[in-house]
């Protein structure tokens, strides 16, 4: 077994191994046609920026769910806020008849931006944004007094 050289598969079936020789072709012979290709991905790149420009609007960071969600989380961590630092305000008023000149706790993060006998407006930052609420009885609104 050694001594036997080893034939191709083309000698076993003669037949199929002239039909495949006879189609043979040379590469790059006739014209090469990539600028169909460049055209074809420009096309696919140009439709999936469109399915992701259309997602965006519905499930990006501008999409109304999550602007909605991030407001709502704004509030409940302002509320955490501002209902200590108004039951505070609430014992002052007791006892002074006024919110003018109120002394809030430090470290509280909330600023009394506004003050009168009869009502007051307390306003911090919560990530980078402002929210205020006006009292006594208020809630939490993003935006300055």
């Amino acid at each position: 077994m050694s001594g036997e050289r080893c034939r191709s598969p083309w000698t076993i079936f003669p037949v199929v191994g002239e039909a495949l020789n006879r189609f043979l072709l040379p590469a790059d012979t006739g014209r090469v046609t990539r600028g169909l290709g460049l055209i074809l991905a420009l096309i696919s790149l140009a439709v999936v920026a469109g399915l992701l420009a259309m997602q965006s609007k519905t499930a990006g960071p501008t999409a109304p769910a999550v602007t909605q969600a991030e407001q709502q989380a704004l509030a409940v961590a302002s509320t955490a806020a501002f209902q200590p630092v108004a039951q505070i305000l609430a014992v002052d008023y007791a006892q002074a008849g006024t919110y003018v000149g109120a002394q809030l706790p430090l470290g509280s993060g909330v600023m009394l931006a506004q003050a009168t006998s009869s009502s007051y407006c307390l306003q911090m930052i919560v990530n980078g944004s402002v929210v205020h609420e006006s009292g006594p009885g208020g809630s939490p609104t993003a935006g300055p007094c």
